[in-house]
């Protein structure tokens, strides 16, 4: 008997080494080789895209499972399901799909936008399926405002991507307008939609207008372009609208970004600012970015600086983010001189 429990014992323990080796994602890829072809489909056509890479990738690699990681798996699944339930899966398009069929479409619409959470597009739904270099062919030819609302829906990634697939002569023209852009018609949306689907714009089911794009996204996308292409498109927009530019600069370097300095750098660049300005600023700074450019002074000097923000009293919003504004503006000088070096996208432009 004794000899028995051990054996169990040693059973359990080389099960539990085993299910150690499968991962939730591997877990969830061997489910989907048990489901039959439809119910695995009908899987897939919910995920996101890199979540379907993911899981594919996964599935290759349970192939060879034995009978024990699979009876762990669904274990395991059910586990973490017992406790579940469907009312919080996709609530907007249940919500959407009962207005629509008790106001109809252009009513429930106009309704729903006064208390719904903003909803995702069906342009960002069809848009992150498709790689750049399909979307700059689809928009090449089109009217720059259209490839601004376009790209309006894009990832800042995959929208530096597509512009610098565009014709160079009109890229700048593109960034523009995406920074400009103000509400956009359910005329232009369906028009945008229409492209991506291959179809006519059916202007009678159009969305109410929408509001997309702005400077943060111009000044997104160009930190996500190389260095010397994100220049020269800065200096084209400054001769075509000089306060448009300096808004889209002003975004590109925010005095979060600091915590991309190095300690040393961040040093060089306190040295040049005066305690009335760096007290402010400091105010209206996280935890993390403090912590990080104390530990740049010497114990002295922080112990000042902290001992001044206590002693402070409360800042008016303006003037913190004046004295924010001020420090990025020297930090600004030091990186185009080479004085200092950011290991963040946005440093590359500023």
């Amino acid at each position: 008997m004794a000899d028995t429990a051990e054996n169990d014992d040693l059973e359990t323990a080389e099960k539990g080494k085993q299910l150690e080796l499968i991962t939730g994602r591997q877990t969830a890829a061997i489910l989907m080789l048990l489901f039959n072809d439809e119910e695995a489909a009908q899987i897939l056509e919910r995920l996101e895209p890199h979540e379907v890479e993911a899981l594919g990738e996964a599935m290759f690699s349970v192939a060879n499972v034995d009978a024990t990681q699979i009876d762990g798996s669904l274990d395991r699944f059910l586990l973490l399901t017992m406790n579940l339930t469907t009312l919080s899966y996709k609530p907007d398009e249940k919500v959407s799909r009962v207005f629509r069929k008790a106001l109809g479409t252009s009513r429930a619409e106009t309704i729903m936008n006064r208390f719904a959470p903003k909803r995702p597009s069906n342009i960002a739904e069809l848009l992150k399926w498709m790689p750049a270099k399909e979307i700059a062919l689809l928009i090449t030819n089109e009217p720059p405002q259209i490839s601004a609302v376009l790209m309006s829906f894009l990832t800042p990634e995959i929208a530096a991507e597509t512009l610098e697939l565009l014709p160079s002569d009109i890229q700048a023209d593109v960034i523009y307008r995406m920074a400009t852009l103000g509400p956009v018609s359910g005329k232009a949306l369906a028009h945008v939609q229409a492209l991506l689907e291959n179809t006519t714009p059916n202007e009678a089911d159009a969305a109410p207008s929408m509001e997309v794009g702005g400077v943060l996204d111009s000044a997104t996308i160009i930190n996500n372009l190389p260095k010397e292409r994100g220049r020269s498109l800065l200096k084209e927009l400054m001769k075509r609208d000089k306060i448009t530019a300096k808004l889209i600069e002003d975004e590109m370097f925010v005095f979060a970004d600091l915590m991309n300095l190095s300690k040393k750098d961040i040093g060089s660049v306190i040295r040049k600012i005066d305690a009335t300005i760096l007290v402010p600023a400091l105010r209206g700074a996280s935890k993390g970015l403090q912590t990080k450019i104390f530990g740049a002074m010497s114990k002295r000097a922080a112990e000042t600086i902290k001992d001044d923000m206590a002693d402070a009293p409360p800042q008016p919003i303006d003037a913190v983010n004046a004295a924010q504004k001020a420090i990025i503006a020297v930090a600004k000088v030091m990186l185009d001189n080479g004085e200092i070096n950011m290991a963040g996208a946005g440093a590359d432009y500023v």
